[in-house]
């Protein structure tokens, strides 16, 4: 009886992957508690030229794991005091980090010059900053990583000046 419902299960979820995703029309796939898995949950799962029989075992394997997540969550927030859940500040930060290294990322592609000269290497080397008879391309990636630095510094000391500048900020 378990293989039919887990068969079941699979078909529909398999079938619900390649059909119209409509959120009225999204059906519940498995439940743990009070969370659900929808079909539509289950999309990111199979990709063009995967077989039947591959799609249902990679299926069943991500309801699975979905399934046993929930069910750890659900213990570890009915074990663990209401007091010790109260993540919001790791969350802003996590999410300022993110916010900070998707700047810095954008700025580095939009203003760092990639290009390293036989000549920039030739007085890194001799300036002792890099060892001789270090490879080309890892003096080039020792360089290009000076630079990041160099550029991110130059940008957060930017910002800083501009906000003293325009009086952003009071230190009490």
């Amino acid at each position: 009886m378990r293989r039919v419902v887990i068969g079941l299960v699979l078909i529909l979820a398999f079938a619900s992957c390649h059909g119209p995703n409509n959120s009225d029309n999204d059906k519940v796939v498995a439940s743990v508690y009070d969370k659900k898995l929808y079909q539509s949950d289950l999309q990111d799962v199979l990709y063009e030229g995967i077989s039947r029989s591959d799609s249902l075992v990679r299926t069943k394997a991500f309801i699975d794991k979905w399934i046993r997540r929930q069910l750890l969550i659900h213990q570890a927030e009915n074990t663990i005091d209401a007091s010790e859940l109260d993540f919001s500040k790791q969350i802003e930060d996590y999410r300022n980090s993110l916010i900070i290294f998707k700047y810095e990322s954008i700025m580095i592609e939009k203003n760092l010059d990639t290009v390293v000269t036989d000549e920039e290497i030739a007085k890194y080397i001799a300036d002792g900053s890099i060892p001789e008879g270090m490879e080309t391309e890892a003096i080039k990636s020792i360089i290009l990583n000076m630079r990041k630095k160099e550029l991110i510094e130059k940008m957060n000391n930017s910002l800083y000046n501009k906000a003293v500048k325009d009086r952003v900020f009071v230190i009490y």
